[in-house]
């Protein structure tokens, strides 16, 4: 993972040092970060910086250049797609795959063939364009601002480092800045140039947040408003290749309809395990997830820097998996790490730090995503498992009819402040995991001072440009998880201060909107039966760039740490989108068994009895943030404590002190 920013400027600016010294987006790469300066002409220039978080192969710094001028940022990991060797650092391999190919064809190819999470920023110098974008689902941030006035400048960046106005940048495509187009003048003269801004969108694109297709006569008005700076185009030459798949929208027949469940005469437990026993199809279909997602975890915990261990990234088989864990387990059999078997109390990895952590609140997400990593990972290597609790403060007393409250009540205060119920499920899940893995369960317990502290201080500029009250309350959740700080809850350290040293760390997001996990799922099922239902789940994937991915993004990056989704890998998609709705969820069942109905099987399979039947209950509500907030807002109510987010000038969103040295074309720290 890493922070990338890019500045074109028609000026001399002083904005380099809000690129070298900006404390958000440095956050995002603490283990090598560089500066460049292109110069374009006699005034135009493009500033680029890197700050890189260093996780697989050899050690690569950004921005990433070669003697002919061509620059690299890329914030992203390559896990299919892409020849590569098996310990080659994949922004190298990128940078040299994009320099090698030397048309837009090329381009176009290779970045649309991409599988992983990614946004990248790429100056091919012999064309003197920028090339831009984001993957289709938008799992990495990158932000944007259009240049609002003939002096104004043009920014790319995964967070905001000045105080202009940003906007997600839409993950319709792939953009392609011509800068080096100049307009003709009526004397036959090359009058002032003005950039060309194409847009080369994704096959059977839509604009993110709507259904609407891209190839829309009002295109130029819903991407830049005020075009006068930029010429715009949208290609209709190329069609890019989508890992957004086409939904499976069978209906159920007779055939497929399930016995009903009759409350209080069956356990959901039994029920579920009732419908797997019963049914061949069901049956398969949660072995081929549970093959589909076990590669997904695989490669996103496996290629992590291992010390004499095997790194590759396996070919996926679930014989190669097997094979690859086996390889791992012998490799610390052989340095004296472990048996295989069980580990005693102080046993941990030779650096003694887990490499993986899991936002864990026990629920079915989280915790299949941590019993499938405990089949990957060696077995003597620990696991963090984070569980974040806001502090419950007392109620207050009934008030009397004259608005006082009664003569000698006292607050209920209750007996344990951070006794939330993510923290009661997460217990429960961690009784269910392995045993012989050593699981470091970390309470992360948030007071409502250190709340508002960090969030006006700090968490708000990295919501930006996102302003909802439930950006805030989820945003401010995952981003005092992600830090990791707290104390642990078991083991031989239990009560002790902790703080996860963990790079990489894995996320259920993406499961709810697949399987139909949300409240408004059942609402739609209700209103408008099977039919709405498949409906809603494919506005919910056509729509998942512009929600929420870019914003976590930013949230958890700001700790120096990479987000991973599991369940939102191109393959996993792909299945789950090619099985009919009635596979994967039957919202006429109860909570807790009808919603993500195949995961909850996946679940009761793994061994997690209780975890199986949890009915989905949302971050803010689980970790009680909410309770913190004015109970009266509304979840798309625009949030007063997020407002004006964007007027932070440099010194105080970054940090920055002084001017850079304007004959300074390079910077690099290691």
């Amino acid at each position: 993972m890493c922070g990338i920013c890019c500045v074109f400027q028609k000026g001399n600016e002083t904005t380099l040092k809000c690129i070298t010294e900006n404390s958000l987006i440095q956050n995002r790469g603490p283990d090598y970060s560089g500066s460049h300066v292109v110069s374009i002409s006699s005034e135009p220039s493009l500033l680029f910086g890197g700050f890189v978080l260093h996780l697989r192969g050899s050690a690569t710094p950004q921005p990433v250049r070669d003697d002919k001028g061509n620059t690299l940022l890329w914030n992203g990991e390559v896990f299919g797609g892409m020849e590569m060797g098996k310990e080659e650092n994949d922004t190298q391999a990128l940078f040299d795959h994009l320099t090698r190919t030397a048309d837009t064809q090329g381009i176009l190819t290779l970045m649309a063939g991409l599988q992983g999470p990614w946004s990248f920023i790429f100056w091919q110098a012999s064309e003197s364009k920028l090339w831009f974008g984001r993957d289709v689902f938008g799992r990495r941030s990158l932000l944007w601002h259009l240049p609002d006035s003939d002096t104004d400048v043009f920014v790319l960046s995964s967070v905001q480092i000045q105080p202009h106005h940003y906007q997600e940048l839409p993950s319709l495509g792939v953009y392609c800045l011509d800068l080096g187009v100049s307009q003709t003048g009526s004397d036959g003269a090359n009058a002032s140039c003005i950039p060309v801004l194409t847009v080369f969108p994704w096959k059977q694109g839509t604009w993110p947040g709507t259904m609407e297709p891209v190839w829309a006569d009002d295109f130029t008005q819903k991407l830049y408003p005020t075009s006068t700076y930029f010429d715009i185009k949208l290609d209709s030459e190329f069609h890019l290749h989508s890992w957004m798949p086409a939904t499976n929208k069978e209906l159920p027949t007779p055939g497929h309809e399930l016995t009903p469940l009759e409350n209080g005469e069956q356990c959901y437990q039994d029920y579920i395990g009732h419908i797997l026993d019963n049914s061949e199809i069901m049956k398969r279909a949660v072995e081929q997830l549970m093959e589909v997602l076990l590669k997904s975890v695989q490669k996103r915990v496996y290629n992590l820097p291992r010390p004499g261990c095997v790194t590759d990234i396996l070919d996926g088989s679930s014989s190669a998996i097997a094979e690859g864990v086996e390889r791992m387990k012998l490799c610390e059999m052989r340095e004296g790490k472990g048996d295989g078997q069980g580990l005693d109390e102080e046993a941990n990895t030779s650096s003694g730090k887990a490499k993986v952590a899991i936002l864990f609140s026990g629920g079915v997400d989280s915790t299949v995503l941590a019993a499938l990593a405990d089949r990957c990972l060696p077995p003597d290597e620990c696991i963090d498992l984070i569980n974040v609790a806001f502090e419950q403060l007392p109620k207050q007393p009934p008030a009397s009819k004259k608005g006082k409250q009664k003569c000698g009540a006292v607050p209920d205060v209750p007996p344990d402040k951070f006794s939330v119920p993510d923290r009661l499920t997460g217990y429960v899940a961690l009784s269910e995991l392995n045993p012989n893995r050593k699981w470091n369960f970390v309470e992360v317990n948030v007071t409502q001072t250190e709340l508002q502290k960090f969030r006006s201080q700090h968490v708000r500029h990295l919501l930006y440009p996102l302003t909802s009250v439930l950006d805030d309350s989820i945003g401010c959740a995952v981003w005092f998880a992600a830090r990791g700080q707290g104390i642990l809850g078991n083991g031989a350290g239990q009560g002790q201060a902790y703080r996860s040293d963990a790079k990489v760390v894995l996320c259920g997001m993406g499961a709810d909107e697949q399987l139909a996990g949300y409240s408004r799922h059942r609402v739609r099922f209700r209103d408008h039966g099977w039919q709405g239902i498949i409906n809603e789940v494919d506005m919910e994937m056509k729509r998942i760039s512009a929600r929420n991915l870019g914003r976590d993004d930013r949230i958890i990056g700001d700790h120096g740490r990479e987000s991973r989704f599991p369940f939102l890998d191109e393959d996993v998609v792909a299945y789950l989108a090619g099985l009919p709705m009635y596979l994967k969820a039957n919202l006429s069942l109860p909570r807790g068994v009808g919603e993500k109905l195949l995961l909850r099987q996946l679940a009761l399979q793994l061994g997690l009895r209780s975890t199986a039947v949890l009915p989905k209950r949302a971050i803010q509500f689980g970790s009680r943030i909410a309770k913190l907030e004015n109970s009266k807002e509304k979840a798309s109510d625009v949030c007063d404590r997020l407002k004006d987010a964007h007027k932070a000038d440099c010194a105080t969103v970054s940090g920055c002190a002084g001017d850079m040295a304007k004959s300074q074309m390079l910077t690099d720290k290691h």
